[in-house]
């Protein structure tokens, strides 16, 4: 049955934040975000992620890293776990098993690199910026931030997805911020910090870069997808990994194209009557389809 044609803003705004956080952050991301969005979000929060020299070096391994090397596996790995905890979120056994899944793979790695995944705030981080962030761009490019079922909602989702995170040798993560102003001090704060340059860290934003343009522009216009991201990325992360200035117009260019993005999106199609997993659900049902084949 139908929904309606514009349908997922007043859902949210019927809901209470406080009890119905899953759902809010499940309608705010997993409806909204298609493939293309998550991509865009993996590009550009990985800089940010790896501020400190020690991010870049545990993600390159000196240009040994799965990011280096197979970039798209990388991306969807990523996206394959970001969409289970969109979707189901943190009182799910589903979130629950993925989480510990990173945990281990966390783990593995600060068996090679001892002491990097002890600095808890890295952690904290992370998830203030993958709660929060999209506010931010969203005032950015002049459009409105979250609304306040959105911002409760938020930050209830990431406070509750942060308790099943561990650092190093299986830390309980115990400074995430209260309320939504909160998250976004820690990101100011953290951002902040005069971080030290580190080649493995632009090594890593190059990476990237190159990934999302091959995977979503054609030979000859790639040089848009990386204009893209240089655009949108805000000034943490070019300062801390020297990326070049985009421009004033080249900027401007893409700001304004992503605010049409969103108000087309949000104001004017058709909400989707379908999430963006639920579409994936059912495009691999249809490929095992032998009628289909």
């Amino acid at each position: 049955m139908s929904k309606g044609y514009k349908w997922i803003a007043s859902e949210i705004a019927s809901l209470d934040p406080h009890k119905d956080y899953e759902q809010i952050w499940k309608l705010s991301t997993c409806y909204y975000v298609n493939d293309f969005m998550m991509n865009f979000l993996y590009s550009t929060g990985f800089p940010h992620f790896i501020l400190p020299p020690r991010g870049g070096e545990v993600i390159a391994r000196g240009g040994k890293g799965k990011i280096i090397k197979q970039q798209d596996r990388r991306e969807s790995d990523t996206a394959k776990h970001f969409w289970r905890w969109f979707e189901y979120g943190p009182s799910d056994p589903i979130t629950q098993r993925s989480v510990a899944q990173v945990n281990a793979l966390h783990q593995g790695v600060a068996n090679q690199y001892p002491g990097r995944f002890t600095h808890l705030r890295d952690f904290t981080y992370t998830m203030c910026w993958i709660g929060a962030d999209m506010h931010r761009l969203r005032l950015r490019v002049g459009l409105p931030g979250f609304t306040e079922n959105q911002k409760i909602a938020a930050h209830v989702y990431w406070q509750e997805m942060a308790k099943l995170f561990r650092g190093e040798n299986s830390t309980e993560i115990s400074d995430f911020p209260d309320g939504f102003e909160g998250m976004l001090r820690y990101m100011d704060e953290y951002e902040a910090v005069d971080w030290e340059y580190s080649p493995d860290g632009a090594a890593t934003c190059e990476a990237i870069f190159e990934q999302f343009s091959k995977r979503w522009f054609p030979r000859g216009l790639q040089f848009l997808g990386r204009a893209m991201l240089l655009s949108l990325l805000d000034e943490p992360a070019h300062r801390v990994h020297r990326l070049p200035d985009p421009g004033f117009l080249t900027r401007k260019f893409f700001e304004f194209g992503f605010a049409a993005m969103m108000v087309a999106k949000e104001r004017i199609l058709p909400d989707p009557q379908l999430s963006t997993p639920e579409k994936h659900r059912l495009a691999a049902a249809g490929a095992k389809d032998p009628l289909k084949v």
